[in-house]
């Protein structure tokens, strides 16, 4: 069942996305992520944050260029 998991709120210099949970429930560490169109754009590398409202860090498949990750910036993901 797929389901939203956060929206990306940066593109960190490695290439990694932080996206932002909406609440207390959060993709575990592994877990493939997509966009709404099905893409997949990686893997949750790691949970940190607050316990209510956590953040993800994902890993992609390769670093996005400069303009790919402004394009992502904003961009709701969804756990497969």
């Amino acid at each position: 069942m797929a389901r939203e998991i956060g929206t990306v709120r940066a593109v960190t210099p490695a290439g990694r996305l932080t996206v932002r949970c909406e609440g207390s429930e959060f993709a575990p560490e592994g877990t493939r992520v997509t966009d709404r169109r099905r893409v997949v754009r990686g893997t949750v590398a790691r949970v940190f944050g607050p316990v209510a409202r956590p953040y993800l860090s994902v890993r992609l498949a390769r670093p996005p260029t400069p303009a790919e990750g402004i394009a992502l910036l904003g961009t709701p993901l969804i756990r497969e």
